[in-house]
């Protein structure tokens, strides 16, 4: 199987910083599996890098407007495209991102459900539904499915219910945790504390460096923050129209967070098989360092299969000559008998 690299974790773990210098470490190129970062227009509040100025490619940023649809198929069938590109060029694709459905999505024998979004349905059955009454429907259909769909993922959870109101649960599609590619996942790690932490200090800067001024262009634009679901747009919007305090929005900001990094953890203790690496923010070096010894690790055992199987290709060849030399030899001798 083709060999693919992806560094998963927690939001607020390191993940963009630790990418980028792998992918230049060994020549190659980034596929986003950041679901948030899918959309033109949310920069700030999904920490999306100035991808564009920088010196290693990076795919799937940036792909379609914010209100578009975009199904975990159509980003398998496009990631998957991409890595067979990277492939041809015999680049080793690496995969980043903290959408774990997604990710496994791409590497895994993942059976998915191509079919459009129905408005109509939504529109004549449940447009006066809040998320929260949304997700208590779902799970009376689909409880599996409703295990894995947050209440605020709005279009996934109607979806969700139009699949089942028709007989196929979406919980019962496969969800092979065998891969199609020889993957090593990456999950980088830290203390629950730390991590906590970085997510409060991230909230802070996100806001120096402009959220709430995104967030008012969006406003201003049209846009219903209502139905973007990535956490901090809904609840600026309320601050920004006086529905709560700056305080109180920050600290609902900071919480929902928190409680998507425990969500994210879940997932890739449960549904992944991954290589932790600890963070070492005094010394990045020494994670770096230790994601490039198990790399080398990885990529040696091609090496060494191919050392095996040339191995093997020259004992073939020195008894298929050495067979040759006998016939040979056994024809001359009979040839000289008959005369």
């Amino acid at each position: 199987m083709k060999k693919v690299i992806v560094i998963t974790g927690p939001t607020a773990i390191g993940k963009t910083e630790m990418s980028l210098q792998i992918a230049r470490l060994y020549n190659t190129e980034i596929i986003n599996a950041d679901a948030s970062q899918f959309r033109k227009g949310l920069n700030v509040g999904t920490a999306k890098i100035d991808y564009k100025n920088l010196d290693v490619v990076h795919h799937l940023i940036d792909i379609i407007d914010i209100e578009e649809d975009f199904s975990i198929k159509d980003f398998q069938d496009r990631a998957r495209d991409i890595i067979t590109s990277l492939h041809n060029e015999n680049k080793i694709p690496l995969i980043v991102g903290g959408s774990g459905l997604y990710i496994n999505s791409v590497i895994g024998k993942y059976e998915l459900d191509d079919s459009k979004r129905d408005y109509d349905f939504e529109e004549k059955f449940y447009e006066s539904y809040s998320n929260e009454d949304l997700h208590k429907e779902l799970a009376l259909l689909d409880f599996d499915s409703s295990l894995n769909i947050h209440p605020n993922n709005r279009r996934r959870v109607l979806r969700a219910i139009s699949k089942a109101k028709s007989g196929t649960k979406i919980s019962t599609l496969k969800k092979g945790q065998e891969l199609i590619y020889d993957c090593l996942i990456f999950e980088l790690t830290t203390s629950r504390e730390v991590l906590y932490s970085r997510i409060n200090k991230r909230f802070s800067q996100m806001i120096e460096d402009g959220w709430l001024e995104e967030v008012r262009d969006l406003k201003n634009k049209g846009y219903d923050l209502e139905k973007i679901k990535d956490i901090g747009y809904t609840e600026l919007a309320n601050y920004l129209d006086g529905v709560l305090d700056f305080y109180e929005v920050s600290e609902l900001i900071k919480k929902k967070t928190r409680n998507y990094a425990k969500r994210q953890i879940t997932w890739f203790k449960n549904k992944m098989n991954t290589t932790p690496i600890e963070m070492d923010y005094d010394n990045l070096d020494n994670t770096l360092n230790n994601l490039k010894l198990e790399i080398n690790k990885f990529l040696k055992e091609t090496s060494q299969i191919w050392d095996v199987l040339i191995f093997y290709a020259c004992i073939t060849y020195n008894i298929v000559i050495q067979l040759i030399q006998i016939i040979q030899i056994w024809r001359k001798d009979n040839e000289f008998k008959f005369q």
